[in-house]
C-alpha cells in the first residue's frame, strides 16, 4: 500500500483508543490448534502486537468435538477427536494475553444427525444432506439444544470464558426444497431464540453468534436469523460480511477497495442501529481469495478500514486453512493505526489534565 495513502487512512481509523480493547483476531481450525509449532507462530504474532484474540474450533463444521470431552452423548456418537489439549491452549492464551473464543458449530452436525430423531429429514424420510454432503440437526428438537448446552457447560467448566455459536441457523445450501422438518412449533427464528435463552440461563459465559452478513440488513426467515430478537441473549455479534458473499450490485463502487470499505462501514452501522448499545459488533473479515478481483493485503485492510471507521469493536480475520500470509501486513497496518490513535489520545488526556490543574476554581460555580 502506498505510504501516503496509508497515513491518510490511519487518520480515519477509529477503533477504541486503548489497543487491548480492540479485538484483532484470527481463526484457527482444530487441526492447527493441536499443532504446537503452529500455535508458537500464532502466539509470536500476538507477542508482537498484531493480534490479541484467537477463535478456535471446539465443535467443528462436521460436528465432532475437537478436545477430550466427557459429554456422554458425544462419547456414544463417537464424536470426539482429541486434536486440542484444551488446558494447554487456555493456559498459553492467558500467558500471552490473548482472548480465546471457543467456536461451537451448532446445527451442522454429521454425528448427532446419525440418529434420525435429531436430524433434518428429506422428502423420502431419509437424513437430508447439504451441498457438501453434511447432515444437519433439527433446531426444533429440544434435545439438540440440550446437547449443545452440555458442551458449552463443559467448556466453561474447563476455563472457557467466551463462545461463538456458528451455523446457528437452518440450512441454506443444497436441495433445501426437499427438507421436511418435524416437531415444528412457530417460525424458524423461535427455536434459535429459545436455544440462546437456555444458554443464557444455564451458563455464565460471553455469548457470541456468527450470522450471515445480510442478517444485519434484514431478518433471514428461511435461516431463522433475526439479530434484533437474538439481542436479548447475546453479548457479541459476529457478522460474516465477506465481500465475495454479496452480489456485485450491493455497494457497487469505483474500486474493489472502496466497495469492501462501504460493505463493512454500512453493515456495522446497520447492526448498531438494530442492537442495544451494550452488544459488541465484531465482524469477520475475508482473509481468503474467493470472489476477489485482486486478493492482496489491501483487500483485507479495506474491510478492516471500513469496520473501524464505523466504530466496530474489532474484527476477526477468517481463513479456513489458517493461512494468513496475505493478512499479516494488513494486521500490522491496523495495529500501527491503533497504537498511533492510543498515543494521540494519551497525549490529549495529559494536556487536558495539565490545563485543568492550573485553572483557578470559580467560587461562583
Amino acid at each position: 500500500m502506498n505510504l501516503c495513502v496509508l497515513l491518510v487512512l490511519f487518520e480515519t481509523l477509529t477503533f477504541s483508543p486503548h489497543p487491548d480493547s480492540t479485538i484483532r483476531g484470527v481463526y484457527i481450525n482444530p487441526y492447527q490448534a493441536g499443532n504446537k509449532e503452529h500455535l508458537n507462530r500464532i502466539f509470536a504474532k500476538a507477542d508482537s502486537g498484531l493480534i490479541n484474540t484467537i477463535v478456535v474450533d471446539f465443535k467443528s463444521d462436521y460436528g465432532f468435538l475437537a478436545y477430550a470431552s466427557n459429554v456422554a452423548l458425544a462419547k456414544k456418537l463417537w464424536a470426539i477427536r482429541r486434536f486440542i489439549d484444551i488446558d494447554n491452549v487456555i493456559e498459553r492464551a492467558a500467558h500471552h494475553n490473548v482472548k480465546l473464543v471457543a467456536r461451537i458449530v451448532c446445527f451442522r452436525d454429521d454425528y448427532l444427525s446419525q440418529d434420525k430423531k435429531y436430524a433434518i429429514l428429506d422428502d423420502s424420510g431419509e437424513v437430508w444432506h447439504d451441498n457438501k454432503g453434511i447432515a444437519w440437526t433439527n433446531p426444533y428438537q429440544e434435545k439438540v439444544a440440550d446437547y449443545l448446552i452440555d458442551i458449552t457447560k463443559e467448556l466453561v467448566e474447563r476455563g472457557i470464558t467466551s463462545v461463538a455459536y456458528d451455523y446457528i441457523r437452518f440450512p441454506s445450501d443444497g436441495e433445501v426444497w426437499r427438507i421436511r422438518l418435524t416437531k415444528v412449533m412457530g417460525k424458524r427464528y423461535e427455536p434459535i431464540i429459545t436455544f440462546l435463552e437456555k444458554v443464557r440461563n444455564a451458563v455464565d459465559v460471553e455469548i457470541g453468534v456468527c450470522v450471515f452478513g445480510f442478517a444485519v440488513w434484514q431478518e433471514l426467515k428461511a435461516e431463522g436469523q433475526d439479530i434484533e430478537k437474538m439481542a436479548d441473549y447475546i453479548d457479541v455479534l459476529y457478522p460474516m460480511l465477506y465481500p465475495s458473499h454479496f452480489g456485485w450490485n450491493f455497494k457497487r463502487e469505483v474500486s474493489e477497495y472502496w466497495r469492501n470499505y462501504w460493505i463493512y462501514f454500512d453493515s456495522v452501522r446497520e447492526a448498531f442501529d438494530k442492537l442495544p448499545g451494550y452488544i459488541k459488533v465484531v465482524p469477520f473479515v475475508q482473509g481468503f481469495e474467493f470472489g476477489a478481483d485482486t486478493f492482496n493485503s489491501d483487500y483485507v485492510f479495506s474491510q478492516i478500514h471500513g469496520a473501524s471507521a464505523a466504530h466496530a469493536h474489532g474484527f476477526i480475520v477468517w481463513h479456513a486453512g489458517g493461512d494468513y500470509t496475505i493478512s499479516w501486513p494488513a494486521l500490522s497496518w491496523a495495529h500501527n493505526a491503533v497504537l498511533k490513535q492510543s498515543a494521540l489520545m494519551s497525549l490529549n488526556n495529559r494536556m487536558k489534565a495539565r490545563g485543568q490543574r492550573y485553572q483557578i476554581p470559580n467560587p461562583h460555580q
